[in-house]
């Protein structure tokens, strides 16, 4: 009986904290690399403005997804793509088997999982155990203007955008 080839799958995991050029530029990426993408927003509890973690989570789920959901139907990929969340957990060591469960991934894909900065070896060794493979993407500066004041500035995160904006309702 001849063995069917497994779907390549690539998941995108962000926060998108805000959304912005390199995510889009990785979600791309991962587009023309797989058959289908999951695209994962990470960080999708609810954080009041009181909570210290606030400042680097400071937009809501809904709101992220509403950005995410804008590019991509701007970009109208052909691909079968679904749209997960995930909520930050703890011990840090059950993440990789939440964020399989989170994006419903089964046996019968092959999972690409990218990141664009390093992540420590442990969770990436655990990561690899349930059957992900790691793909990193260069981050790539680009250019963003401010919303209060129209500035350029070269960057490269959402902690930049964060930084430079303030506040999250200039997000």
């Amino acid at each position: 009986m001849p063995r069917t080839a497994k779907i390549k799958l690539g998941i995108f995991l962000g926060r998108l904290q805000p959304q912005h050029k390199g995510h889009e530029f990785m979600i791309e990426k991962i587009f023309k690399e797989n058959d289908e993408v999951v695209l994962c927003v990470g960080s999708a509890q609810k954080i009041e403005k009181d909570n210290p973690d606030f400042l680097r989570n400071p937009l809501s789920k809904n709101k992220r997804i509403k950005h995410l959901k804008k590019f991509l139907e701007e970009k109208d990929f052909q691909k079968p793509y679904k749209i997960v969340t995930a909520e930050d957990i703890e011990p840090d060591e059950a993440w990789p088997a939440y964020l399989k469960a989170c994006c419903h991934l089964t046996d019968q894909t092959q999972n690409t999982i990218y990141f664009g900065n390093t992540i420590s070896k442990s969770y990436e060794g655990d990561l690899k155990k349930l059957g992900f493979k790691i793909k990193f993407i260069i981050r790539k500066e680009f250019i963003y203007k401010t919303k209060k004041d129209n500035a350029r500035y070269k960057i490269s995160s959402s902690t930049e955008i964060r930084n430079l904006e303030g506040c999250a309702d200039n997000l």
